[in-house]
């Protein structure tokens, strides 16, 4: 009583006071909720109860509104999501259309290669395809994407591109530098990237490294035939080394046949890298490797890329067994070469890179029938059946560098058997021969410069240049013999200088290669010799001659030294004689032929089946004969020359 003020109070009919209906907002009486609903209902003059089933529908109504609001906000989540998944997979769809359409370009461009072998593409045609996938691609990459697949394919493509520039020549091949930087830059990125979240959780595509080896390999090989085309021999041995390795790794890995094929080619092209050197044992082991392992791949499948790789192998190998006086071997290795490219030809004619491992390979042994049996006529059958595939070829397409450059060989090969079948004939006869090898050198000449307008820089054709300018000296000269003609002797040592200058231009751009020193020393023989017959030329020939001994001397005294240049000594010995004989000291010229005639008997006892150091030894005998006759008699006579290329 006296806790309310009396206005709050009401009474009762009898006057009682009565408290006001109040609210306890203890915890423990009516709580928050209750007592804001008493409170509410007496405000109003509504009962609890009717104000209590008031809120409980309002409740219902607030989470049935709640429920809806929350259903729609999933409905959108729902939609978001769904509109997410489908942006994603138009943006997944769009970057695989993006990619199959490079890989198109790519496929584009190596189909190009297998068009060009199997069915004789012209190179025209090529190169339109070469420029509208080119456009294509650029046209494709412009959009900036840099998924780790588009930078795959760019790779790809670049180096499709980078091997058919090889091919094609012209204005391409100073691509090849850029593409192969751009191509090492990107691969090394590809290998060294750690993969995004997309590409582990399987939602984005990545190259496997199986895929970026096999591109890897296929740089290495590009970078060996550039380095060596520029003369960087080392380098390119480098890169050929790197290619085994890296095939070797793959292969110990997954032991799949397509990696022992590209060990057993990665041999071969460091056998072709060290001939190029003058390193013949180094470039006979491996080609020999290179064989082994194609023959280990034959039986391991049956694929006529392997029997071709096969084929290769071997002509080379013969070729470097030639240098290194092991002809009988060489020999046989040869003819089964030929034996095999025929046998390519007759299960695919229209495969033209067959007809072109015919026509390499028959020019090779005619060389080899020439040098171990001097069987002259069928040397001559060979190269003509040559010379026909040849006409079939670049009549076809006149823009293939390697099938022009195949023609130029052989068309400088033909030139120096009939040089040699000169020798043996009359006057008239020889004077035919030679008029035909000058014909033959002339249009090889044409073709060589014309490659030279290409890349001017080609240390193989400007090898092929001297030789050339080398063989136009020896025609001039054996005409000279002939007739006396001193414009003849003229012609040939204008001819010998050219040689001289490219040769030595040459080994200064490659001061270790052997076969350079070995090319500049024979240059120097024959342009001794011409020398020689000018009046008054017997002191430059000297001073030509002694340079030549020195170069001939250093390689001989090699523990590796090759056989093959104690003869190219030999002749200089001998020609040193003649011009000895010149200036009148018979004595020296003798000293200089028994030096020559210990070598060459030397030859003959470790190859007595060789028929050119037999014909050596009876040019010597012939000639230490001779001198012994002036010294007797005080009067030098006309000198013969030892003959052979």
């Amino acid at each position: 009583m006296g806790a309310f003020p009396r206005e709050l109070l009401s009474s009762r009919d009898d006057g009682t006071l009565v408290e006001p209906l109040a609210a306890d907002l203890q915890e423990r009486g009516d709580g928050f909720d209750l007592a804001k609903l008493k409170i509410v209902a007496t405000i109003l003059g509504v009962s609890l109860a009717e104000l209590t089933q008031r809120q409980l529908e309002d409740d219902r109504r607030r989470r049935r509104f709640a429920q809806a609001v929350a259903a729609g906000m999933v409905s959108l989540a729902a939609v978001a999501t769904a509109g997410a998944w489908i942006a994603w997979k138009q943006s997944a769809s769009a970057e695989m259309r993006l990619q199959t359409a490079v890989e198109t370009a790519a496929r584009q461009i190596g189909a190009t290669t297998k068009y060009r072998d199997r069915y004789g593409v012209p190179t025209d045609v090529m190169q339109e395809l070469l420029t509208s996938a080119e456009r294509d691609f650029n046209e494709l990459m412009s959009q900036g994407r840099t998924s780790s697949m588009l930078v795959f394919h760019r790779v790809r493509l670049n180096l499709e591109f980078a091997e058919l520039f090889n091919i094609v020549g012209g204005e391409n091949e100073r691509k090849l530098v850029s593409l192969i930087t751009d191509s090492k830059r990107d691969l090394d990125w590809l290998t060294q990237r750690s993969l995004s979240v997309l590409e582990r959780i399987g939602f984005s595509s990545a190259p496997s490294s199986a895929s970026l080896a096999l591109l890897r390999l296929k740089l290495y090989d590009i970078q060996a035939k550039e380095r060596s085309r520029a003369g960087k021999f080392p380098e390119a041995v480098a890169s050929a080394q790197a290619s085994i390795a890296l095939s070797r790794q793959w292969l110990a890995q997954t032991g799949k046949p397509d990696w022992l094929r590209a060990i057993a080619q990665g041999h071969c092209r460091v056998g072709y890298l060290n001939y190029q050197l003058g390193e013949l044992s180094a470039s006979a082991t491996e080609y020999q490797r290179c064989i082994d392992m194609t023959r280990l791949l034959l039986r391991k499948r049956k694929d006529p890329s392997d029997r071709a790789d096969l084929r290769t192998a071997a002509s080379e190998l013969a070729t470097t067994l030639v240098e290194m006086d092991r002809r009988s071997e060489a020999l046989a290795l040869q003819r089964e070469a030929l034996a095999t490219a025929r046998s390519l030809v007759a299960s695919d004619a229209w495969n033209t890179e067959h007809s072109r491992t015919v026509l390499v390979t028959a020019t090779r042994l005619a060389d080899m029938i020439m040098s171990v049996e001097m069987n002259l006529a069928e040397a001559q059958r060979l190269y003509r059946e040559a010379l026909l595939i040849s006409d079939k070829l670049t009549k076809g397409d006149v823009s293939r560098i390697d099938w022009q450059r195949d023609r130029a060989i052989l068309l400088e090969r033909s030139a120096s058997a009939n040089l040699r079948a000169a020798d043996s004939l009359d006057r008239n006869g020889a004077k035919s021969r030679l008029h035909e090898a000058t014909q033959l050198v002339r249009e090889a000449m044409q073709i060589v410069d014309r490659l030279l307008t290409i890349d001017p820089l080609n240390h193989e054709w400007w090898r092929d240049r001297s030789v050339l300018e080398e063989r136009m000296g020896q025609v001039a000269f054996a005409i000279y013999k002939i007739d006396g003609d001193i414009r003849h002797l003229q012609s040939s040592l204008a001819w010998y200088a050219k040689a001289l200058g490219d040769r030595r231009a040459i080994l200064k751009r490659a001061p270790g290669s052997r076969i350079g020193k070995l090319d500049l020393a024979v240059a120097l023989i024959q342009t001794g010799e011409a020398q020689a017959e000018l009046p008054n030329g017997s002191d430059a020939a000297l001073r030509l001659l002694e340079e030549a001994l020195g170069i001939l001397e250093e390689l001989t005294r090699a523990e590796d030294a090759q056989t093959i240049w104690l003869r190219e000594l030999g002749k200089a010995r001998a020609a040193l004689a003649d011009v000895y004989v010149r200036k009148g000291d018979i004595v020296k010229a003798q000293l200089q032929i028994q030096m020559a005639m210990d070598i060459i008997r030397r030859l003959r006892d470790l190859f007595p089946k060789i028929s050119q150091y037999q014909q050596d030894e009876l040019f010597l005998i012939a000639k230490s004969k001779e001198l012994s006759r002036i010294r007797q008699q005080g009067k030098p006579g006309p000198s013969p020359q030892m003959n052979g290329n």
